[in-house]
């Protein structure tokens, strides 16, 4: 049975709607959808159904109406459940929904379909006083969705302007829809069209209400008039594209060929072929056909010393190409995959795909859509993308690699093309050799290149080794130079800043510059990024190859030590990638000390930047490590990152049992300052898990350990889980000694805030208020965005209890941007639970419903018991809710109160 009020109030079974018993039931009806999965009370149903006159058996006839509605229901193949009584109301839990149909939809960002849920204006036909700003409400979301679903197929390119000139009647004052029509007549090149739309709205606007049109407006219309293209839409990722690419061009139409026909492409060829070059070269003349955007992922299915990138990573690189932070995203490649699929359906996308190692790295990154370009490349010709053109690559044909040779150096070929075996890298690198080196012909480096023995064995073509121009760059180099070179070949990340290869050489800063940048000049290394270099893989292997292991072994303990050393935040997050490899590395070749020892450091930042799934690999390196040296204080460590690793993950079964392992042998090492700490985790596990009284026994044997460094937090955690069990008094006691104790600024911030919390819950606001704000106040001073968060939610939560909504959602609002910013779930779920229930509070249904959703699929995702079971209880489930707690050991009280 489908339940209808985006349009008129209606329950249809099939195509037939049921029958109401006169417009009382139907306004009863209209209520108790709009307040669906949750308890209508008879009051308000009353206000709905008389406004402000009731008759004195108003109640009874409630009764009667809303038991007729049930059963009339029920006869049509509803279930018994359907409508049922509930303290002081009633409860509609209907299957179908077209609000609920509609929100999900909008989700998705399926916006199409979530119009297509509408009928008309929202509970048309139904006069109520009562109801009345609630249709208005809903008639505007429709209206924001529809201003949004335009606003993407303009910039997708579709021709929406007979929608838009329609819309602009009927709504002749909403400057949003004016500025949509605008776009669309000024991207089909109706410039003055596009002109005119605007100052026949900006006539009504002064005629009539006497007022300008708006700033937004008014900055489109200058850009219309200077006939510039729109800003900000299109994204593109693709790599630098050379301007002498050279040749290809059969290979470079049939690409184009096949991609203007709707079929992905698969490029394959050996090392060095071009590739990339010609995906890339070609992608930037398809991009003018893709107006959504052009994105590109490298995935290291063949670079040295790298592991070709998991597909979970390489859905995240293209979901945040698409502007969607790694906060937002699912676990799991298959729920990571479908976003992607649904994220790109029916945009028109330019993807390519580089460096692919398999069939099954690929196969989760294919779209879903036949508007979405694929382009991939790789060493093997691969199955995964069925229906593809495949393109194999071999060497450039001879007139082709003599045109690339003379583009790239800027003279005649003189048979340099043919002894490096028509590779076009191998032809670039010695084209980079002639430039830098104006005393030299042509001559000269065929000479020298025609007896040059020393090349790379895999790289044979038409009996000539190619990898003779590797060779020679190589001796072209000084000295230092060639030492930097083949030190660099050691490294194991994937590119290398300046300190690091000054610490791989063992030398200053300024130096180890000047020879990475000689050699970028050589074009033996590369530049990705400002102040970060990076090899060729096939160079790369080369200078692996030339590496001396009696300076190779010196320089890769001088670069651990580098990395074990650390830096800043911001060192963390440029050096994340290269971290993971290092760290790997150092397991792999025995520095065991140092890899347990880069893995804790590393383990902090990476929860600190939300990178979830390197985390909990780094943090597994770790242990490994620690474990092997015997060291029980380097296993401890790792096991509290470890434990950390599967917390952030949601794997809190697995945290537990490193936690535990963890005060085992804190407790056996004597280590007192440890086995607080340790006890103080695995009693916030227990408190995750739904177990607060064996938290609070952890925390309480935890102080009984009398270690000054760890009791300032174990109050604070015991403090919290008082409050949750409703011993708001103890609560208050443990609060107050944790905020006297504490005396580093960050650890005040929450001890505060958690001792405002349990003021307000005790009814003391002035004081709650003081200390939550002082809290909020600090964090802005410091920088310090979990504390501002964590403070936010705490005043969110107090401004609840004292009936205080629209604040509370003003701060709850504020720490939900915080926390997708840092990727937090666990607070992310308290955050989203609390501007539910502010949004709910203020009759904001749908948004109050969406925002305990969120906290709800946040809160299983990760375990956290409490989260869920509020979240239950705000999305109107009162029955797994109150089950919820009961399992926990709470009373039903949380139902009715902030938790």
């Amino acid at each position: 049975m489908e339940f209808r009020i985006l349009g008129p109030v209606q329950c249809r079974s099939g195509a037939r709607p049921l029958k109401l018993a006169g417009s009382r039931q139907e306004r009863i009806l209209a209520a108790l959808l709009l307040g669906a999965g949750r308890v209508v009370s008879v009051s308000r149903l009353v206000d709905v159904v008389w406004d402000e006159d009731p008759p004195a058996t108003a109640t009874r006839q409630i009764r009667n109406l809303t038991t007729a509605l049930k059963r009339a229901l029920v006869a049509e193949g509803a279930a018994d459940d359907v409508l049922t009584a509930e303290g002081p109301g009633f409860v509609l839990r209907p299957a179908t929904f077209d609000l609920r149909s509609f929100e999900e939809h909008v989700s998705r960002g399926e916006f199409r379909e979530a119009l297509g849920c509408w009928n008309g204006p929202a509970l048309s036909g139904v006069d109520s006083t009562a109801l009345r700003g609630e249709g208005e409400e809903l008639d505007e979301r429709r209206l924001s969705i529809v201003e949004r679903c335009l606003d993407e197929e303009i910039a997708a390119g579709e021709d929406s302007v007979a929608e838009l000139t329609a819309l602009v009647a009927e709504h002749p004052f909403r400057e949003a829809f004016t500025g949509l029509l605008m776009r669309a007549l000024h991207q089909q090149g109706r410039q003055a069209d596009a002109l005119n739309v605007y100052r026949q709205a900006q006539t009504r606007l002064v005629d009539e209400l006497g007022i300008d049109p708006g700033p937004k407006l008014r900055e489109l219309y200058e850009r219309i008039l200077r006939d510039e293209p729109e800003h900000g839409k299109v994204r593109c990722f693709l790599p630098y594209d050379v301007p002498d690419f050279t040749g290809r061009e059969e290979e470079i139409r049939r690409l184009l060929d096949a991609v203007r026909l709707g079929r992905p492409v698969a490029v394959d060829g050996m090392a060095g072929v071009g590739k990339t070059s010609l995906a890339v070269h070609a992608a930037h003349r398809l991009a003018a056909d893709f107006p959504d955007g052009q994105l590109f992922v490298d995935l290291h299915g063949h670079s040295p010393t790298r592991e070709p990138l998991p597909p979970e990573s390489a859905l995240e690189a293209l979901l945040g190409q698409l502007d969607i932070p790694a906060s937002r995203l699912p676990g799991g490649v298959d729920r990571r995959a479908g976003l992607w699929r649904t994220r790109t359906a029916g945009r028109s996308l330019l993807v390519v795909l580089d460096n692919a190692a398999s069939a099954e790295q690929l196969r989760p990154l294919l779209p879903g859509s036949d508007t979405v370009a694929l382009v991939v490349t790789s060493r093997r010709r691969l199955a995964a993308v069925d229906g593809a053109a495949s393109i194999s690559l071999e060497v450039l044909p001879d007139e082709q690699a003599g045109a690339l040779f003379a583009a790239a150096s800027g003279r005649p070929d003189s048979g340099v093309a043919a002894l490096c075996g028509n590779l076009p890298l191998a032809i670039r690198i010695a084209a980079a050799r002639l430039q830098n080196r104006p005393q030299w012909t042509v001559e000269t480096l065929a000479e020298r290149l025609g007896s040059e023995q020393d090349r790379l064995a895999e790289l044979k073509v038409a009996g000539r080794d190619v990898a003779a121009a590797f060779a020679l760059s190589y001796r072209e180099l000084d000295a230092v130079q060639q030492r930097m070179f083949r030190l660099l070949g050691r490294n194991p990340g994937a590119d290398i800043g300046v300190p690091a290869a000054a610490a791989l050489a063992g030398t200053g800063e300024r130096e180890a510059e000047r020879l990475l940048e000689d050699l970028l000049d050589a074009h033996l290394l590369r530049q990705p990024a400002l102040g970060r270099y990076s090899f060729h893989d096939l160079i790369a292997e080369h200078a692996r190859n030339a590496a001396h292991e009696e300076e190779a072994a010196p320089a890769v303990r001088r670069l651990l030590d580098h990395y074990r050393d650390g830096g800043d935040f911001g060192w963390y997050e440029t050096e994340r990638a290269n971290l993971v490899a290092v760290t790997r590395h150092a397991l792999d070749t025995g520095h065991d000390d140092r890899a347990w020892r880069i893995a804790v450091d590393t383990a902090d930042h990476l929860r600190e930047s939300g990178h979830l799934d390197e985390l909990l690999a780094v943090a597994r390196t770790g242990i490994v490590a620690a474990r092997r040296t015997g060291d029980p204080h380097a296993i401890q460590l790792s096991l509290a990152s470890l434990t950390l690793a599967f917390w952030e993950n949601g794997r809190l079964t697995e945290g537990m049992d490193c936690a535990l392992e963890r005060l085992d042998l804190v407790r056996a090492s004597g280590d007192r300052a440890a086995e607080a700490i340790a006890l103080s985790r695995a009693g916030a596990l227990h408190g995750m898990l739904g177990r607060y009284p064996e938290a609070i026994r952890f925390y309480r044997d935890g102080l009984a350990v009398e270690d000054e460094t760890a009791t300032a937090t174990l109050l604070t955690n015991l403090s919290n889980a008082q409050e949750v069990l409703g011993r708001l008094d103890d609560a208050l006691a443990s609060a107050r000694k944790a905020v006297t104790l504490r005396e580093d600024p960050r650890g005040r911030i929450l001890c505060s805030a958690q001792l405002g919390l349990v003021l307000a819950r005790l009814g003391r606001f002035e004081e709650a208020f003081e200390a939550i704000e002082r809290s909020t106040t600090s964090s802005q001073d410091l920088g310090y965005l979990f504390g501002e968060a964590w403070s936010r939610i705490d005043h969110a939560d107090a401004l609840l209890l004292a009936d205080r909504p629209r604040e509370a959602r003003e701060q709850a609002g504020r720490a939900c941007e915080i926390l997708t910013r840092l990727n937090h779930p666990l607070l992310l779920a308290m955050a989203a639970n609390s501007l539910g229930t502010a949004c709910l509070a203020l009759g904001e249904t749908a948004a109050g419903l969406r925002q305990h959703h969120l906290a709800l699929e946040t809160a299983r995702r990760i375990g956290y018991r409490l989260q869920e079971a509020r979240a239950l209880a705000g999305i109107g489930q009162s029955r797994a809710a109150r089950d919820l707690y009961a399992a926990m050991g709470l009373p039903a009280e949380p139902l009715r109160v902030v938790t």
